[in-house]
């Protein structure tokens, strides 16, 4: 499904568009499909990378950890979920999805690898180096020295030397703004492909390139307030549209971090920032309850109405373009599990976090004037 190839050939100047202007829908724990028994309250999607990749997803959300065997295998609390390297790994999948696509494709995949476990210094270095084997150019072929990720236009970021055009994977290396600073990467120059997250990483002389991704996940088990308790829905609303009042973590489990100051750069908390709406909900203490059904029955049946229903967004009714805050990642469980029925045939039968991607990438005419008329024809 190379949706964001049929945005670039069809909706005006969104080659012109830097990521900051774009939604790309997303997966949380996007390596944890794997179905074992044991980790049923871990699983958090239901396809491998691959078939996430052909469903549409173009943000993933990867968590790897080192083993004794000297193996990379992506986790989510205790359990494992797919394996990172080796014959069906989650990079073969990536390169093949690539492989497969024509030259006239122009798709953006950006790789959130963080939460490492069981890391040193050699265990990030042979990962970039896997990476950098499994993916090659694939890669971005500039270096955050050279090139601002979130700011640079979307046709910038799938050029080469030679200004020739192609799909590109993007690697946002150790992307956790909930953890602490890790020496190998603050010490070390990242290769073409490869980029830092500030505040976290200083970029030192490249500030200029410095990236910023609002992420807060809602630490709710339910969609609506329940029980004097906010729940998910209000709880994403209020980060976006008052994130001036927010850090890049959030106070409970991100100021104790011993070696960063998760503080935004200036006063008045984060504005100038790529803002990820994490749509899940965090049931495992609800004993009957776990990711994949928490996402199935209600948090994915709630995220359209959340955009084209909820009243209380800044214009007083929903979800509006024009005048609400940008949303740059739609992060969800079991991404596929509701649906678009739409009388727009490129739309119908999109997983929702991709339609809806897709249609709120779709504002402008073709004198490149903004021209949206709410979610008539979603």
């Amino acid at each position: 499904m190379n949706w964001m190839t049929n945005l670039y050939n069809t909706e005006p100047a969104f080659s012109d568009r830097p990521l900051s202007e774009i939604t790309l829908p997303g997966t949380h724990d996007a390596g944890c499909y794997i179905d074992r028994v044991v980790n049923f309250r871990a699983r958090t999607q239901l396809q491998t990378i691959g078939q996430q990749l052909s469903g549409g997803i173009r943000y993933f959300d990867i968590r790897p950890k080192f083993t004794q065997n000297q193996e990379y295998w992506t986790y989510h609390g205790p359990y494992y979920g797919g394996r990172i390297g080796g014959e069906n790994g989650i990079l073969q999948d990536v390169a093949q999805y690539m492989n497969s696509l024509p030259a006239s494709a122009r798709e953006l995949v950006i790789l959130n690898i963080s939460h490492f476990s069981g890391f040193n210094d050699n265990a990030h270095r042979d990962l970039i180096l896997l990476i950098k084997e499994k993916l090659g150019s694939h890669l971005i072929q500039y270096t955050q020295a050279n090139l601002n990720l979130f700011n640079a236009s979307y046709e910038n970021l799938l050029k080469d030397n030679r200004n020739q055009v192609r799909s590109r994977v993007a690697i946002i290396y150790d992307g956790a703004l909930d953890q602490d600073r890790i020496a190998y990467v603050s010490n070390t120059a990242l290769p073409e492909g490869f980029f830092k997250l500030s505040p976290k990483y200083n970029v030192g002389l490249n500030a200029q390139n410095s990236v910023y991704l609002f992420d807060l996940y809602s630490n709710s088990w339910y969609v609506a307030d329940y029980m004097g308790r906010s729940g998910m829905r209000s709880k994403q609303l209020n980060m976006l549209t008052h994130r001036d009042e927010y850090r890049y973590t959030g106070e409970d489990w991100g100021a104790g971090m011993s070696n960063w100051t998760p503080d935004c750069t200036g006063p008045g908390g984060v504005v100038d920032t790529m803002h990820l709406l994490s749509w899940t909900l965090t049931p495992q203490l609800r004993a009957w309850s776990n990711p994949i059904s928490a996402a199935q029955e209600e948090a994915n049946p709630a995220l359209l109405p959340f955009f084209n229903q909820f009243n209380g967004w800044q214009n007083g009714a929903s979800y509006d373009i024009r005048s609400d805050p940008k949303i740059n990642i739609i992060y969800s469980d079991v991404y596929e599990s509701e649906t678009v029925n739409s009388q727009n045939a490129n739309r119908n039968g999109m997983a929702m976090p991709v339609g809806i991607s897709d249609f709120l990438n779709r504002y402008l005419n073709a004198q490149g004037q903004v021209v949206w008329n709410g979610w008539n024809g979603f």
